[in-house]
């Protein structure tokens, strides 16, 4: 972890372009794993050499405020309750904290008709955020879990991705079948 601690004006790191101390850590890498890659070759293959940088923020989910006030318009906010500026990734990255999920765990990303669905470590927990799940997404994610066999699965939805709470109950019962109970949805 590393504060975004401001390079000096006067240091040759500023001069070069890197503003901050993390700018600094993040080409370091960058240039470590290019070196790797041209000197082992071979033993390069079988490492991942990549990084990921996260930045903390605020939430990705609207909270609810619930003042009788203007009722109406928190309930209008509360339809859609992702923020309009974040990707589906930065609400990924949240649930995986909300679970206390290490953020190192592989990520497989599968199109399920139509719609993206992520599977965090080899199926201990299914995300789509899509804006249109159907009973043939959850069959898809059902069938996925079967094939990786994970000693314990959860699903994630976006709430809103359901036109309906028919929709959004078959879902849940089509994972039941599947083995799959701890179904939640933001």
């Amino acid at each position: 972890m590393q504060l975004p601690e401001k390079t000096k004006e006067k240091s040759e790191a500023y001069k070069a372009g890197y503003k901050t101390i993390a700018e600094i850590g993040k080409e370091r890498i960058r240039r470590a794993a290019k070196k790797i890659l041209e000197e082992h070759p071979e033993k390069a293959k079988d490492l991942d050499l990549g990084f990921k940088v996260f930045k903390l923020d605020t939430s990705n989910i609207n909270a609810w405020d619930g003042t009788p006030d203007n009722l109406e318009g928190e309930l209008q906010f509360a339809v859609d309750n992702i923020k309009n500026d974040r990707s589906e990734e930065d609400v990924l990255y949240e649930i995986l904290l909300k679970y206390g999920l290490d953020l190192t765990l592989p990520i497989e990303q599968k199109e399920i008709a139509g719609s993206q669905v992520y599977n965090v470590g080899y199926g201990a927990l299914f995300i789509c955020l899509a804006d249109n799940i159907t009973k043939e997404i959850s069959e898809g994610i059902g069938a996925w879990k079967d094939k990786l066999t994970p000693e314990i699965c959860r699903v994630v939805f976006k709430d809103s991705g359901f036109k309906s709470d028919a929709d959004k109950s078959n879902a849940v019962q089509t994972l039941k079948r599947f083995g799959i109970t701890e179904i939640k949805s933001i």
